[in-house]
């Protein structure tokens, strides 16, 4: 908090210290986006990008809800505004109906089909999704100023958020988690304000956001659970969490009694929450929520699901995927920065100010959490718990939610106190490195991996998927070909794109995630040159109905790697593996 200035120099001073830190934070939010711009002109279509991006036109063109009913509709709702706003192309609703609303037929039908460039289709709504994940940096920077009383502080948090590589690729794809995520960590950070000081407007918006939230992905429950846990906490270690102008009653001290306010709490967040999200649904189509929570819940019984991890793949997933995951995804200088933090907490414990915040009065001396401790560990633990139980294993993307909590309590370095000089030294090296080793991959920071995993090639033996290959990498495909002088490819591409769309000449192999028809031409066997390119996933054999069909090719060193996904094998020199590759069948 800002503190009150004793005279007319000290309110100059505070006063311009806030303008600085107001342009340093104008700042960060421009180089995200900057960074956000370049990576949305580097990067194709990822792998569900058309089919949610269809849903949400879908949505605002018929009123229904059924296309696309596994994810909630708030998020693609967003993103398919500017079409809606703009001069957007006719809804395909004769193929939706013929298809039943298969929104993989009908989202390739949209994007390639009409008269509009898919990438004016496209890069709009992925901007909106930008727009989101700023909000995620603004969010998290505002916390922790408030939660460690000082700018820089905040500043340290935000721009954390505005170097993560892993962030920024999420913000710029239309994927769910970094909704989610915002929502997220505004729930979190909103029932942290109103446990210190409870008011309607808190009320309101806390249950606002937490609808929206669940509105975004349904793993959102996950959330909602780790959150409850949170203000159990709380409440157990002597807190309270009542309805705003309840009265202290002289047996509020009670275990009971915490509880039942508690739980009176509770309904009215759920009430305004659940309100919330049956808006998104127009009301009338609230029951397509349910239906979601269902199929979530029977995913497997679906079929769904093909993970790998650390050269094994599998049906039915490992409870400590995201451990390895994230171990190789987040920036080993933000995980420093955690680590620094945790330790300088822990000292503080052990010798606790004699002058404690009124947030830090909220819980009693000697607690093990304190109320920013509770509100910004429990969540995210809790979360990640419910995934990782979930074993839905599809990358370190649907442990993105848990991540935000993490340059809040990085920030804390920068709070007053003992040694705040070496803190921060300490904390500007973690975010010089962090800013450094995610650079290291623009602009195609979905393949970012820290040191440990160095680089995307060698990380391909511990992890795949979108943690490196969600189909993006066709347009560097394009360029790598008209920089090589090579006219046609032997493709095994994993994804939705359209090579075609992109002017790749290419002879299909087997591959995963192509619609409609095959495409493709044929190379002749006399060609000057015979290049083979294959996506990661397709190289490790993780969707393909015969795994080892790349076996051999995983035995050498590719020409090139474009993206962190695609590998490029020459094999003009290799004519028995020229003639493996051609005989290669479609299936």
């Amino acid at each position: 908090m800002i503190p009150t200035a004793a005279d007319p120099h000290d309110a100059t001073r505070s006063t311009t210290a806030t303008l600085a830190a107001v342009m340093v934070a104008v700042v960060l939010v421009a180089g995200f986006w900057w960074q956000g711009e370049e990576f949305i002109a580097a990067n194709g279509p990822t792998f569900d990008e058309a089919p949610h991006l269809v849903a949400g036109y879908g949505y605002w063109a018929t009123g229904h809800f059924r296309m696309n009913m596994e994810d909630p509709p708030v998020l693609k709702l967003w993103w398919a505004l500017p079409l809606v706003l703009g001069d957007g192309p006719p809804y395909p609703r004769d193929l939706a109906t013929r298809t039943n609303h298969d929104h993989w037929q009908v989202g390739i039908a949209f994007l390639y089909g009409s008269a509009v460039p898919p990438t004016e289709l496209l890069t709009p709504a992925r901007r909106m999704n930008l727009v989101l994940g700023c909000g995620v940096v603004l969010v998290v920077g505002w916390w922790s100023f408030r939660a460690w009383e000082s700018r820089l502080a905040g500043l340290a948090a935000a721009a954390f958020a505005a170097v993560d590589p892993n962030l920024l690729a999420l913000s710029c794809v239309l994927s769910t988690d970094v909704g989610f995520t915002l929502f997220a960590i505004l729930s979190a950070y909103l029932l942290w304000e109103y446990a210190a000081a409870p008011s309607r407007w808190l009320l309101v918006t806390t249950g606002a956001s937490l609808g929206l939230m669940l509105g975004s992905k349904l793993s959102a429950l996950g959330m909602v659970a780790g959150l409850a846990v949170a203000g159990m906490v709380i409440i157990l270690q002597g807190g309270a969490l009542a309805l705003p102008g309840t009265p202290e009653r002289a047996d509020s001290r009670t275990i009971r009694n915490r509880l039942r306010t508690g739980g009176d709490l509770a309904f009215r967040l759920g009430i305004i929450a659940f309100v919330t999200l049956a808006a998104t649904y127009g009301f009338v189509h609230f029951d397509q929520w349910g239906r979601g929570v269902k199929f979530q819940l029977t995913r497997t019984d679906h079929g769904d699901g093909a993970f790998y991890l650390c050269g094994d793949i599998s049906r039915t997933g490992w409870y400590h995927y995201f451990l390895v995951a994230l171990a190789l995804k987040l920036p080993l200088g933000l995980i420093a920065a955690v680590l620094g933090s945790a330790l300088w907490r822990l000292g503080r414990t052990t010798s606790p100010r004699p002058d404690p915040s009124p947030r830090e009065r909220c819980s009693r001396a000697g607690c093990f959490l304190t109320s920013s401790g509770a509100w910004l560990i429990l969540p995210p633990l809790v979360f990640l718990a419910a995934v990782s139980y979930s074993r839905v294993d599809l990358g370190v993307r649907v442990a993105l939610p848990a991540i935000p909590f993490l340059y809040v309590l990085a920030g804390q370095l920068a709070g007053p106190g003992c040694g705040r000089l070496l803190r921060v030294a300490f904390l500007g090296g973690c975010l010089a490195w962090v800013g450094v080793s995610g650079r290291s991959a623009a602009p195609h920071q979905i393949a970012y991996v820290n040191e440990l995993a160095d680089g995307p090639v060698n990380a391909l033996r511990f992890i795949a998927d979108s943690n490196l290959d969600w189909g993006q990498g066709l347009p560097a495909l394009r360029e790598y070909m008209a920089r090589e002088g090579i006219e046609a490819v032997y493709l095994s591409y994993f994804g939705t794109d359209r090579p075609e769309s992109h002017g790749i000449r290419f002879q299909p192999l087997p591959g995963y995630g192509r619609v409609g028809l095959t495409g493709g031409d044929t190379i002749p066997p006399s060609a000057s040159r015979h290049v083979l390119a294959v996506s990661a996933n397709n190289l490790l054999g993780i969707y393909l109905n015969d795994p080892n069909t790349f076996a051999r090719l995983r035995e050498r060193s590719p020409t090139a790697v474009l993206a962190g996904c695609i590998y490029v094998f020459d094999l003009t020199a290799d004519p028995v593996a020229v003639r493996l590759v051609r005989s290669l069948p479609l299936h």
